[in-house]
This record gives C-alpha cells, sequence and structure tokens, in this order.
C-alpha cells in the first residue's frame, strides 16, 4: 500500500518539521533494513518494515556489500597465513554464500531456469516462483561459483585488498541502474518495488556510496570499475527482460552475483596491464 502523501505546510509548520524528521527516520531505517535482508545481521527479533520503507532500502545496498567486503577481507588476511590460495578461495565463495544467506544464488538459479523454459511469458514466471531448481539453474550456479573460484584464486596484490572489499559493494549497487531501466515483470513483487522507489532518493545515495567507496579504494580507476559492473549487470538484466517482458527480483539477484565475478575479472586484467593500483590499500 502506497503511503500517503503529506499535507504541504508553511517551512514553520511543527507538522512539517515532523515529516521532514519521519523521512530522515524512514531512510535512517532503509540501512537496518539492507542490512537485515543482505546479511544475515538482525537488529530486531523479527524484522518487520513495510514496502515503501523496504523498496528505499536500495540506498543503502552498497553499504551492504561494503560490510560483506571487509568480512572477506578479514577471513582473507587471517586464513591466507595458514592455507594455500586455492583452498582460502574455496572458502571465500562458501563465505560469500552464507553472508548473503544464498539470497543472490537462489536468483541465478531461478533466472536461468525461468529463461530456458520453453514457454510463454507467464510460464517462465511460473517455473521461477516455484522454487524447484531446474537442470538449467545447476548449471548457472556451478559455473557461477566456478567462475567466483576463479576469481578469488586469482585476484594478487597489491589490488586484492582493496578488489575484495569493493566488488561486493558494486555488486550490490547494480541493483539501481537495472531498477531504473528496466520495468517489473510483475505488478507485485520486488521488481515492482525497486522500480517504484529508485528515485529521487536511492538510486542517488546508493550511486554515491559506491563513487565514494570505489575512488578512496583505487582513486579514479575504480569509477571504470562501476562502469563494467553496470554494464555486466544491464546486460543480465536485459537478456531477461526480453524473455519475461521486465525483471523480477531474481534476476536482480542473477545480475548482482554475475557483475561481482565480472568486477572481479576485470579487476585482474586491468592490475595485469599495470593499468590500475590501489589507493588506500597502496
Amino acid at each position: 500500500m502506497r503511503p500517503a502523501s503529506p499535507t504541504r505546510m508553511p517551512p514553520s509548520s511543527p507538522r512539517r518539521s515532523g515529516t521532514v524528521l519521519n523521512r530522515i527516520r524512514r531512510h535512517l531505517t532503509g540501512a537496518v533494513v539492507a542490512l537485515e535482508f543482505l546479511t544475515p545481521l538482525r537488529f530486531r527479533r523479527v524484522p518487520r518494515y513495510d514496502d515503501h520503507t523496504f523498496a528505499e532500502s536500495l540506498g543503502w545496498y552498497p553499504l551492504a556489500g561494503l560490510l560483506i567486503g571487509i568480512v572477506l577481507l578479514l577471513v582473507d588476511e587471517g586464513l591466507g597465513r595458514l592455507l594455500p590460495r586455492a583452498p582460502v578461495a574455496a572458502i571465500e565463495v562458501a563465505l560469500l554464500a552464507l553472508l548473503s544467506g544464498g539470497l543472490h544464488l537462489d536468483g541465478v538459479a531461478d533466472t536461468a531456469d525461468g529463461m530456458a523454459y520453453q514457454g510463454d511469458r507467464a510460464g517462465r514466471l511460473g517455473v521461477m516462483s516455484e522454487g524447484n531448481t531446474g537442470p538449467a539453474g545447476v548449471m548457472a550456479l556451478v559455473i557461477v561459483l566456478l567462475a567466483t573460484w576463479a576469481a578469488l584464486a586469482s585476484l594478487e596484490s597489491p589490488v586484492r585488498a582493496g578488489g575484495l572489499v569493493l566488488a561486493p559493494a558494486l555488486a550490490r549497487w547494480t541493483v539501481v541502474p537495472v531498477a531504473l531501466l528496466f520495468r517489473p515483470a510483475r505488478p507485485r513483487g520486488l521488481g515492482r518495488l525497486m522500480h517504484e522507489a529508485a528515485w529521487p532518493v536511492a538510486a542517488p545515495l546508493a550511486t554515491a556510496i559506491a563513487l565514494v567507496a570505489a575512488v578512496v579504494l583505487f582513486a579514479g580507476a575504480g569509477v571504470l570499475l562501476i562502469v563494467v559492473g553496470g554494464i555486466a549487470a544491464v546486460l543480465i538484466a536485459g537478456a531477461a527482460a526480453r524473455m519475461l517482458d521486465g525483471v523480477t527480483g531474481d534476476v536482480f539477484g542473477a545480475s548482482i552475483e554475475v557483475s561481482q565475478v565480472v568486477i572481479w575479472y576485470a579487476l585482474i586484467a586491468a592490475a595485469a596491464r599495470g593499468a590500475i593500483e590501489p589507493f588506500l590499500f597502496g
């Protein structure tokens, strides 16, 4: 249900002040919602929030990604002293799945199953909502997990630390261009919520967080990683949208996983050619 629009009042009106405070409080609550939705963190015994607040939490998705990246870096620093790179990468793949609750990987599987279904749009959406992973979904999961492992095993210093932190943040930012560029495939659901709430606050906020993180970690070259991640996500979402006549929450999840891997590969390729250097961890 869409909340009622606030009544316009003069600047000195207490009611207007209360409305502004309520808006600020709602946007700050969005940070909590984003962390509870995208990570295992729970700040309330039973997380509850209205649809509008949930959708506006999109603005804080990169912040949740940064937290995931920091945890990934800490684990990498600890295990890197004990184990070779390959088993460390395998553990980190499992850690990423645990930190996101398998949410985005589920989106990969469901999106692949829906796109592989030989039928009409309604049938594709029906397959995606069933929750049963088919052959296409299993294959997509294997490919994404192997690609993630290879990226984590190949990412070298001096860009490794910054890459581990930044890629999860930028990958979660990619929900912004997908939500803005593609209409929702269903009249109800995550796709519709994100599409309606992306502007005017959530999209600029998420982009600002992503830009600051990218520049702090890799200076100006970090902006190119944002572009690379955004292009990867839009290509995946575009392919799905053509078959589904829009995007769903599963498509968002698939875009996050694919763009995360692509960002790491872009970073590996750029570092190998000396085209990018770390700024914060240099």
